[in-house]
């Protein structure tokens, strides 16, 4: 069944591109009638020779433009298709002559009624509306490969940024769940409501991130799910400083773009810090259509062992490559490691 609907399908393409090529070819026949009618006074014989010498132009079109075009230009054969198109070009001459012998042998039984000048004008005519023909056809091949470039280009990015934020779940869930695992093994009394703000978080996340862009309030709003779930955690020992800057509603951003800095700032900052206070210091601002973040972190002089050493964990990188598919050269991220302080710092233009 779906067969035969693409035969269909291919078949009414085809005869489209036959009846706009008859168009086409029609419309050449009319503005080449009343271009030159003037010079007739004998319509009839005009409209005979204007159709009697269109094979002299369509087919050296259809040779250049359907087969040297496709078999030797975009195949990167410039030499020999330049080299052909001379060969065509001669061969057209050859033909425009003998053309003209033999219509004026078959209406009048003689050779060369009109002056050689004249025969030399129709010919490079003749090879300006050929030209003309290929050039129009190979803008339209190129049109369509520039649109199927862009396609393919947007459907890797497409394909990528859906990998990119499949990833940040189970990473997330990961991250959260080793934390409540801590808090189990203490037998803290804020397990019960770390895992009722994980349900809370993972709500969000799963059905309000479905989505190419989300509010800033939305994703303002899970940074301080997530912090309250970190103070759970970290009980006192935290000192923590979030007071966003933002008025506008409808500023839009991707989903989980800001989180992951905040997370990292806690699993790879705070949580390796031995000492009896640890910061973290979160700036959001926005100043017209830019957005500054800045997440600030105390961390331990002494590097923590394993793969996740230092700052570069899965999800800062995660959220490195979506800025660079999502807001190619509209970014600035800027990081800063310090013996006992690591800084983050992103700007972005929104618009």
């Amino acid at each position: 069944m779906k067969t035969a609907k693409k035969v269909c399908r291919t078949f009414d393409g085809v005869i489209k591109r036959i009846l706009l090529h008859l168009l086409l070819w029609s419309a050449y026949i009319a503005v080449e009638f009343v271009a030159n009618l003037p010079h007739y006074r004998d319509q009839g014989e005009l409209l005979r020779q204007t159709i009697f010498f269109l094979p002299v132009i369509a087919l050296p079109f259809y040779l250049v433009a359907y087969f040297l075009v496709p078999r030797l230009l975009w195949r990167g054969k410039k030499v020999l298709f330049w080299l052909s198109c001379v060969i065509v070009f001669l061969v057209v001459m050859i033909l425009r002559l003998q053309w003209e012998n033999l219509y004026w042998s078959l209406h009048e039984g003689e050779k060369f009624r009109i002056p050689l000048s004249k025969i030399s004008k129709n010919l490079f005519r003749d090879y300006a509306v050929i030209a003309l023909g290929v050039c129009l056809k190979i803008i339209r091949d190129w049109d369509r490969k520039d649109r199927l470039t862009t396609q393919l280009a947007e459907e890797k990015r497409d394909a990528e940024l859906q990998f990119l934020r499949a990833q940040i779940h189970p990473h997330f869930l990961f991250n959260t769940l080793n934390n409540l695992y801590g808090l189990a093994l203490k037998k803290s009394p804020h397990t019960p409501d770390s895992i009722l703000k994980l349900s809370g978080l993972l709500d969000f996340i799963l059905y309000e991130c479905n989505t190419e862009k989300i509010p800033l309030r939305k994703e303002i709003e899970l940074i301080r799910h997530y912090i309250e779930l970190e103070r759970l955690r970290f009980g006192e020992r935290l000192a923590l400083t979030f007071e966003p800057k933002i008025s506008p509603d409808d500023i839009r951003v991707a989903p989980l773009l800001l989180l992951p800095f905040v997370e990292n700032a806690f699993k790879h900052g705070a949580a390796n810090t031995a000492s009896d206070t640890v910061f973290v210091k979160i700036d959001l601002r926005l100043e017209g259509k830019t957005l500054f973040f800045q997440v600030e972190n105390s961390k331990s002089s002494r590097p923590a062992k394993g793969p996740e050493n230092g700052h570069k964990g899965i999800g800062l990188l995660n959220v490195e490559k979506r800025l660079a598919l999502l807001y190619a050269g509209r970014y600035e991220l800027e990081k800063v490691e310090g013996e006992e302080v690591f800084l983050i710092a992103l700007k972005l233009r929104l618009a």
